[in-house]
């Protein structure tokens, strides 16, 4: 081995801990990055779900109306069979 080796190995087991402590550090930092990302994603799917529920509801609405007369309907049908 060269000595640059030698000297890498031996910063690296000097400062273990500080470089153990970064990676968890980096792992903690990109899983709270993707639970903020599918958190998001998923409050979007449901509020777009949610919206187009409302807006169905709306279209499928039933309305009252007024009693229908069909006097018109039957003079003309009269009017046919005479």
């Amino acid at each position: 081995m060269s000595q640059q080796k030698v000297d890498q190995k031996k910063h690296d087991k000097a400062n273990r801990k500080s470089i153990v402590r970064k990676k968890k550090i980096e792992e903690i930092a990109s899983l709270v990055c993707v639970s903020i990302i599918a958190i998001a994603i998923v409050g979007w799917i449901g509020f777009s779900v949610y919206k187009k529920a409302e807006q169905a509801k709306l279209a499928n609405a039933t309305y009252e109306y007024n009693e229908i007369t069909t006097t018109a309907i039957q003079d003309y049908l009269g009017t046919l069979n005479q």
